[in-house]
């Protein structure tokens, strides 16, 4: 992949990683992907358990029963097309975010469902069964048209017409009036994803994860690891490690993946080079690592050890042109 108008990026450690390592297919996305390096088989026809993992995150406590994501969004009309744009655009208020959570409740009670906002951009719905839906990761919706990422199954009728409702019921509330005199984007709907069924714990051999991933700490949480946010680069982060397997998610640059954002891809792809891979190169050469893993996000994994790097005849690719 050539990119017009950018210059030709330069990562060499992150290029040598990946053009000295053992390569393997893998087309797991990043969503199946936590999943799978926990040991567990999901099926891709049903939604992965991400809103009950999360959820335990950020209250502290257990579901009491069914369970959906519905974080806070704004749509744009453009040209033919509605756009989602996640919270990250909006900086909700926590007293915006009960406001609206309350007047959703007021108008849905006596159909069971209510809203919680344990964060003012994480939301959860609360229902008396799980419905049969089918639905898209805010991840994959983002800067997308909603058209092509409504829910499907067989309840997915019924629950696009909720969404209408939620809309013009936020759309018309004075949280969002407020926020269209002061010119800022209005909270005008929430996305519906991750209603998976709950999980138990398998065995496994992480001894740490490091993320900011609310479902991948969910996992690490209810198999027992302990998970702490990673530190801002790895020598800060080499120092802390103790044991074997450590699990560690940079996914700084997905948003900007998620939205098209080339150009802060770049940016925070050449900060991830600095902050992390070329530390863990050097880490690596010295032996203070006996080998990494990486899953880049491009179908395939790389596993390179200290003895690949001395595999010096393998022509050193850029991570845009990378096909293992």
């Amino acid at each position: 992949m050539d990119a017009p108008g950018f210059p030709e990026p330069r990562w060499p450690a992150l290029a040598k990683l990946l053009s000295r390592a053992h390569c393997r297919d893998d087309a797991a996305d990043t969503e199946s992907l936590r999943y799978r390096l926990f040991g567990y088989a999901l099926s891709e026809s049903h939604d992965y358990p991400d809103a009950w993992l999360s959820y335990q995150i950020d209250t502290g406590t257990v579901a009491p029963g069914a369970l959906l994501c519905a974080d806070p969004v704004h749509l744009r009309a453009d040209q033919q097309h509605l756009l989602l744009f996640d919270a990250t655009h909006l900086n909700i208020t926590a007293d915006e975010a009960q406001a609206l959570v309350a007047a959703f409740n007021q108008h849905y009670a006596a159909d069971g469902l209510r809203l919680e906002a344990p964060t003012p951009t994480r939301w959860y719905l609360h229902l008396s069964e799980q419905p049969e839906l089918h639905t898209t990761s805010l991840l994959r919706a983002m800067g997308r048209d909603i058209d092509k990422c409504l829910p499907t199954g067989p309840d997915a009728r019924a629950w696009r017409q909720r969404l209408n409702e939620m809309q013009m019921l936020f759309h018309h509330h004075p949280v969002n009036r407020a926020r269209e005199a002061r010119g800022q984007a209005l909270i005008n709907s929430v996305w519906l994803w991750g209603g998976g069924r709950p999980l138990t714990a398998v065995a496994h051999d992480w001894q740490r994860v490091w993320a900011v991933d609310a479902p991948l700490l969910g996992l690490a949480q209810l198999n027992g690891i302990r998970c702490v946010h990673p530190p801002t680069d790895a020598n800060a982060w080499l120092h802390e490690v103790v044991g074997d397997r450590h699990l560690v998610c940079l996914d700084a640059a997905q948003r900007a993946v998620s939205y098209g954002e080339l150009e802060s891809w770049f940016a925070q792809v050449e900060q991830i080079e600095a902050d992390w891979f070329i530390p863990l190169l050097a880490a690596l050469r010295g032996g203070q690592l006996r080998e990494l893993l990486l899953y880049p996000g491009d179908g395939h994994a790389y596993r390179v050890t200290r003895s690949d790097l001395w595999r010096f005849w393998r022509r050193r690719r850029l991570l845009l042109k990378h096909k293992g």
